[in-house]
């Protein structure tokens, strides 16, 4: 650590590894023995303590694992240009406390790694984290159907909780919230499009003249379609497939009962349920499907 404070940068994101918890690698960013292994002090992130640790690193690293250690850093941000900017500024502000040969060797050639760098994110040849939520959105874009989309994040996001990293990003949500709000959100979207499309497709649907009348009790004759659906079968699959409570709504929009009078859906619903057999004619009463 450098003995006197440096001047902080103002980092945005600053990916740091709480020692505490998990087994720094390499290239990871830790506190020092005396400091908050967090970073926290005081219930906020000690932006000082993280720039002095980042440009005592980068001093301390051989030259040829600079390049590699900054690459690694961009693999944990959302906005990589932006940090290593702000990683240029440290330094310039720091200049003074760079007193040996060695150390202004290492810096000259951060510098160097910084440009390098920014021309690769400029021309979109930098390939960051797969847990960058941000390029995970990008990602799903590709997809067309809502289905593909969920199975995606559903898959990058089980990935990331199997293989949890140790790097932690302050200011960002974790990667894996983000990925249950995005699929609430294709849920939640999928479920109106599927709604407006049902509201579509009625109102477009022809209105019926008059209803077929139905001479039997209504339970005797729902009771059919429950055969048809749960006991009755052809080449192994039921006669008939279909949905109760659309199937319910089809019978209540297409008979009338044998005094003429609307069927209740409700009523309907209750009786295809296979648990209310009790709605359900019994005996001779049951119509029998040979």
């Amino acid at each position: 650590m450098f003995k006197s404070n440096v001047i902080a940068a103002p980092f945005l994101e600053h990916p740091v590894v709480d020692a505490s918890c998990f087994e720094a690698k390499e290239f990871d960013i830790v506190a020092p023995e005396n400091a908050p292994a967090n970073f926290i002090v005081k219930d906020k992130f000690d932006l000082n303590q993280y720039c002095n640790c980042l440009l005592t690193k980068i001093v301390s690293l051989n030259k040829s694992k600079i390049k590699p250690f900054i690459r690694y850093q961009c693999e944990q941000l959302v906005d990589p240009f932006v940090w290593l900017n702000k990683l240029e500024k440290l330094i310039d502000l720091n200049r003074e406390h760079f007193t040996t040969k060695d150390q202004n060797i290492k810096i000259e050639k951060t510098l160097v790694v910084i440009e390098l760098l920014r021309q690769e994110i400029e021309s979109n040849k930098f390939t960051g984290s797969k847990y960058n939520f941000k390029a995970v959105k990008q990602k799903i874009q590709s997809y067309k159907t809502p289905e593909e989309k969920l199975s995606y994040l559903l898959e990058v996001k089980t990935e990331y909780l199997q293989y949890k990293p140790s790097v932690t990003n302050t200011n960002e949500v974790p990667f894996d919230l983000q990925c249950d709000l995005e699929i609430n959100l294709l849920k939640s979207q999928r479920k109106l499009y599927k709604s407006i499309a049902l509201s579509e497709s009625r109102l477009k649907k022809p209105t019926l003249r008059s209803k077929f009348k139905i001479n039997s009790n209504v339970n005797q004759f729902v009771d059919i379609f429950f055969q048809l659906m749960h006991e009755k079968q052809v080449n192994g699959k039921p006669f008939l497939e279909a949905s109760p409570n659309e199937l319910a709504e089809l019978i209540a929009e297409s008979f009338q009962d044998k005094e003429g009078k609307e069927i209740s859906v409700s009523t309907v619903k209750t009786i295809l349920k296979p648990s209310r057999f009790e709605k359900r004619p019994k005996g001779k009463a049951r119509l029998d499907l040979m």
